[in-house]
């Protein structure tokens, strides 16, 4: 049995907006690529396989979660503030408008 995967634009598409956050395809992307695209922003999850050098690879949406340490017992109005400067750069990062 001879399997050829599906037909996806998935890695070129990652990498113009890691170029640019900004970046809008010409054409717009296939149901397959853009579900991923939507989970790697949180909407949802999603995992890829393949073979990059004959080598099976995986990527999973969830290993995009970020965190960050702080004081156990944080006064509040800090922990926000901590909290507030890593969600808007992570929210620059991913071009999130919303």
């Amino acid at each position: 049995m001879n399997f050829s995967g599906i037909d996806t634009k998935i890695v070129s598409l990652i990498k113009n907006i890691l170029e640019n956050p900004n970046y809008q395809p010409d054409v717009e992307p296939d149901i397959t690529d853009a579900a991923i695209l939507m989970a790697a922003d949180g909407y949802g999850s999603g995992k890829v396989s393949g073979l990059e050098n004959g080598v099976e690879v995986i990527v999973r949406t969830s290993d995009t979660q970020k965190s960050f340490l702080f004081n156990p017992d944080p006064h509040p109005t800090e922990l926000a503030a901590a909290a507030l400067g890593h969600f808007s750069k992570i929210s620059t990062e991913r071009d999130m408008k919303h």
